[in-house]
């Protein structure tokens, strides 16, 4: 796939698509002396570049925010000051009507750590809650560099699929920590561990 040249249209420099490097929706400027931060294609160009439908599982993590103003029954001697910590101890005195009072819901994110392609995303969303709840299971496994080609992937890597810190699929595909660890099926996984200490034993006996 080739780059495509265009004209940022916020300081009118001349722009290309990274199109070589797996991701044709990034853009950089092509001068050293561009005049602004973030290279923003034209509409037109940006809305011909090549797109795939894939069905993807995605965890969102909203902030809503309540207001609730009631008599509520407290031990004296309470200040101002230990009063939030007080009524998160004793939620029985307001949390029955809370929904009732809504305020505001901002600051709506995307988990990154629950958001997979969902050809993998049950392995993936159970690696998480593995890595989570048992680590002392799957630490055998697990790795921040991937154990087929060895380099650690960064944030706008297409190749690798990550959990966390952690490599959960390989650049070739292969599952990285065994299934069967993280309540799946492992049949035809293929432990990578034991192929590189096969691989540096021979390399040592040679």
């Amino acid at each position: 796939m080739e780059n495509t040249e265009s004209t940022c249209t916020s300081c009118s420099d001349p722009i290309r698509n990274l199109a070589k490097e797996g991701r044709p929706d990034l853009w950089d400027h092509t001068t050293a002396a561009s005049r602004c931060f973030a290279p923003t294609p034209p509409y037109e160009v940006e809305e011909g570049l090549p797109r795939e439908t894939r069905k993807v599982r995605i965890r969102v993590q909203e902030l809503v925010t309540y207001e609730v103003e009631k008599e509520v029954t407290v031990n004296v001697g309470v200040t101002p000051q230990e009063l939030a910590a007080y009524l998160s101890s004793h939620d029985e005195e307001w949390t029955d009507d809370i929904e009732e009072h809504f305020l505001d819901a901002c600051e709506r994110e995307v988990l990154d750590d629950h958001t997979f392609f969902a050809d993998d995303a049950g392995y993936l969303a159970n690696l998480a809650v593995g890595i989570e709840e048992w680590p002392e299971s799957i630490v055998t496994w697990l790795t921040i560099t991937c154990p087929v080609c060895g380099s650690r992937p960064t944030e706008d890597d297409t190749a690798h699929q990550n959990v966390g810190w952690f490599v959960g699929i390989a650049c070739n595909g292969r599952r990285v920590v065994h299934p069967g660890w993280i309540g799946m099926d492992g049949t035809g996984w293929t432990d990578w561990m034991t192929m590189m200490t096969n691989d540096a034993s021979g390399k040592a006996s040679n």
